[in-house]
């Protein structure tokens, strides 16, 4: 009987997927479907890196209900240094499987600015870690240079797939402001099981 299991468990594994259904594979969002012809570049809007100052700053508590709830990830971020937009902190945390929270660190004044349009990204279908990827940030879906004040979000915000694409930001007056948005539109036909 042994015997008989070993010779049967090859072909049982054989025909196993366990691979993205053909539905699963239309929604993977990729670099192409991200691309935009009319998206804002990083070019476009220079910001000037901070030579030879110490930015240590104390955070804010004040400055956003997120600080207060979040204050250790956004100390441990301030201590890394400015990584967007001269002397600011782009500070990514995880909230969920392929989830992320976010907000943007003044390391002069230890303010906290976050998003009005959103508070969180989902990637969960996102694959696209060459689209923008000579400013890659530390994290999977955000887009952000030191010597640049655009930020670039992509994925599903709130967790909203009908809104998933790519939102480009630009840090001004110590706010965030949406200038663009690709949105990707998907038809994915839906499959019947075999």
């Amino acid at each position: 009987m042994s015997v008989f299991c070993l010779l049967l468990m090859p072909a049982v594994l054989l025909g196993q997927d366990d691979g993205p259904t053909t539905a699963e594979q239309c929604r993977i969002v990729t670099a192409v479907d991200l691309f935009d012809s009319e998206a804002p570049s990083f070019r476009g809007y220079p910001a000037a890196s901070v030579q030879g100052m110490t930015l240590t700053p104390k955070l804010d508590l004040s400055s956003n209900p997120l600080a207060k709830k979040y204050r250790t990830v956004l100390r441990q971020e301030i201590a890394k240094g400015p990584n967007y937009a001269g002397h600011y902190r782009v500070a990514v945390w995880g909230c969920g499987a392929s989830c992320a929270m976010f907000g943007v660190v003044n390391l002069k004044t230890g303010r906290v600015i976050t998003a009005r349009e959103f508070a969180t990204v989902v990637g969960t279908y996102l694959a696209a870690d060459e689209f923008l990827s000579d400013t890659r940030g530390d994290y999977w879906g955000f887009r952000y240079a030191n010597d640049s004040s655009l930020l670039v979000v992509l994925g599903a915000p709130d967790e909203d797939e009908s809104r998933t694409g790519a939102y480009y930001f630009v840090l001004r007056s110590e706010s965030l402001h949406l200038i663009h948005t690709t949105h990707v539109g998907k038809t994915c036909k839906a499959t019947k099981p075999q």
